[in-house]
């Protein structure tokens, strides 16, 4: 695997420059080497990373920065099936193991915050109300008699 050294990015051996920031990439060990005399630039380097998200780039982009605004490492790379980041595919958002929980919940305010509505609905399920427009429902509704909205998911 190589990184980018700008944005963190990870890619297969084979490719040589971050489709994003058009910098070389980087071994992990070269990456270390430089920053042998920097020890609290990447303290979270041993540490084992996983993936948190997935989703379109600007997404995963946008995540990331809210970690990184609360003090959470991150990366990102491409989700398995891509080699090249050029496909419009899908990213992973990766994070420390010992930070994913941390990171999860940072996410999720972050969400609740941006997007209201989601705390309304979640109040609303909890109330045996339909998520999506209020109205009142029995447990055992598959679907919402008001806003047909699909309540029960049979497999």
């Amino acid at each position: 695997m190589k990184l980018c050294p700008e944005c963190g990015s990870e890619y297969y051996a084979h490719i040589t420059t971050c489709a994003d920031c058009d910098v070389p990439l980087k071994t992990q060990e070269e990456i270390r080497k430089k920053n042998e005399n920097k020890p609290d630039v990447a303290p979270h380097l041993n540490d084992e990373w996983v993936a948190i998200r997935e989703e379109e780039k600007e997404g995963i982009r946008e995540l990331s920065d809210v970690l990184s605004r609360n003090g959470i490492s991150s990366r990102i790379a491409l989700a398995p099936g891509c080699s090249t980041g050029k496909c419009g595919c899908r990213y992973l958002l990766l994070t420390t193991k010992t930070d994913a929980r941390t990171a999860h919940d940072c996410i999720e305010e972050y969400h609740t915050q941006k997007y209201p509505e989601i705390k309304t609905s979640q109040e609303w399920e909890s109330e045996g109300k339909c998520p999506a427009c209020g109205h009142s429902v029995s447990p055992d509704t598959k679907e919402c008699p008001d806003c047909g909205l699909l309540l029960i998911i049979e497999k």
